[in-house]
């Protein structure tokens, strides 16, 4: 039975009073890592898998190239993480390649303290370890040295791989021990001493679990009551890791403070194994209507590009309107020039009266001086008054078939504006009624 597990998590990790660095460091799932000498850090996660590892150690990183000494547990938590992922396995199996891993990098360490004399009362021998195993469904913790793991259920706060536990394993180990006295001299190879790491039951994770991993500088901080206290908050990972490490700081600490907050926001859990689905055979009538169908297939349909042909369309439009912009530019300004050449000629051109003053032949400067109205040779007037050429010379004319006032007046006078001052002069009401004979 496989479970999808949905994990919401988050660490903050602080340098402690009066210390040089940082000497805690923490894996999330191999998401985020962190080395010593990092004075503060944090991170989270959030995700959806079947396995999670998550740790907080304090001492177990030791490197010292100038001596080709290299521990860390970091590094063995990746290789285990790396293997359990490809091999597999049930969560028993697992925890204990994780509790060997522990041990061994644990007296790796303590071996080469005591190689190089380290006193006792120095902070590198407090080493600790908290790790925490969530598998299909199931979760498991181990520690190690003064590191701590507790869990919150339904409003009950509980350790996990406690110091009871502890005791309890050393108890029976002694109890075994004293029945085999004779066998105790002999060691067989996988039965020595497998270190401190402590492993918790096996349980079922249940939805809204919280787990929280300490260092040994944070407990001694706040106390048992103070976690319990700030874990039960309905808030986030997130929220709760800051009130854990913020309230650590305002208080004494002899230690580096580093806080993990593991919740079990979903759990999917999936019953039994899927089945492959088995071929199915397809009859012939099946396949011959599945054949029509392709043959009555509509026809091939194009899809456009809404966005260049928008693109385009927005391009045209607008040299559409500057082209007609331009067009209407181009007819205002033929107007415009239309009306300014008209104005010249009517400027420019001589008045109707000049050719007909030139075209009389009885007319001479000296019938034009007297004249009763000498300013009216001054002043341009329409049209000049034929009483000088009735005082002068009068020519009788007399009217013949075809003749009318117009071709009268053309004839002596070159143009047919005179035609009323011509009846005037003659007495002729109605110019149209002249009569063939008439002078």
């Amino acid at each position: 039975m496989s479970s999808v597990i949905k994990v919401n998590a988050c660490v903050y990790s602080r340098i402690g009073y009066g210390r040089a660095y940082n000497t805690n460091s923490f894996y999330i799932n191999g998401k985020f890592t962190s080395e010593q000498h990092i004075e503060n850090v944090q991170a989270s996660l959030e995700n959806r898998g079947m396995e999670y590892l998550f740790a907080v150690s304090d001492n177990m990183v030791c490197d010292y190239p100038e001596q080709e000494v290299s521990a860390s547990i970091l590094k063995e938590l990746g290789r285990f993480h790396e293997k359990i992922t490809v091999s597999g396995g049930d969560i028993k199996s697992k925890v204990e390649e994780l509790e060997s891993r522990v041990n061994e990098t644990e007296r790796l360490i303590t071996s080469f303290l005591e190689m190089n004399r380290v006193p006792e009362t120095a902070s590198e021998w407090n080493l600790g370890f908290s790790g925490l195993l969530l598998s299909e469904g199931q979760l498991v913790a181990v520690t190690s040295g003064n590191g701590r793991v507790y869990m919150m259920r339904d409003g009950r706060f509980r350790p996990l791989a406690s110091d009871i536990s502890r005791a309890k394993r050393e108890l029976d180990n002694r109890i075994i021990e004293n029945k085999e006295d004779e066998e105790a001299d002999i060691v067989l190879p996988g039965e020595e001493n497998k270190g401190s790491a402590v492993v918790s039951d096996v349980y079922d994770i249940v939805e809204g679990d919280s787990f929280v991993l300490l260092s040994n500088g944070l407990y001694e901080a706040l106390g048992e009551e103070k976690i319990e206290d700030i874990l039960a908050l309905r808030s986030d990972s997130t929220y709760i890791a800051y009130r854990l490490v913020d309230e650590a700081m305002k208080r004494k600490t002899e230690g580096d403070i580093t806080a993990m907050v593991v919740q079990v926001e979903k759990l999917i859990r999936n019953q039994g194994r899927t089945r492959k689905a088995t071929p199915r055979v397809q009859p012939k009538q099946d396949v011959k209507s599945r054949v029509d169908r392709l043959n009555k297939a509509p026809a091939i349909t194009y899809k456009y590009n809404r966005r260049k042909t928008n693109k385009y369309q927005s391009s045209i439009l607008v040299g559409m309107v500057f082209i007609t912009v331009l067009i209407l530019f181009g007819i205002i300004f033929l107007i415009i020039s239309s009306l300014i050449n008209t104005g010249k000629e009517n400027f420019t051109s001589p008045t109707p009266t000049a050719p007909v003053v030139t075209a009389t032949p009885t007319r001479t400067p000296d019938d034009i001086l007297p004249t009763e109205d000498p300013e009216e040779t001054e002043t341009p007037t329409p049209t000049p008054t034929p009483t000088p050429q009735a005082e002068t010379d009068v020519k009788n004319h007399v009217v013949k078939q075809g003749d009318s006032m117009s071709s009268i007046a053309r004839t002596y006078y070159g143009d047919t504006s005179l035609v009323d001052a011509l009846c005037k002069y003659n007495n002729i009401s109605d110019p149209n009624k002249i009569i063939q004979g008439q002078v």
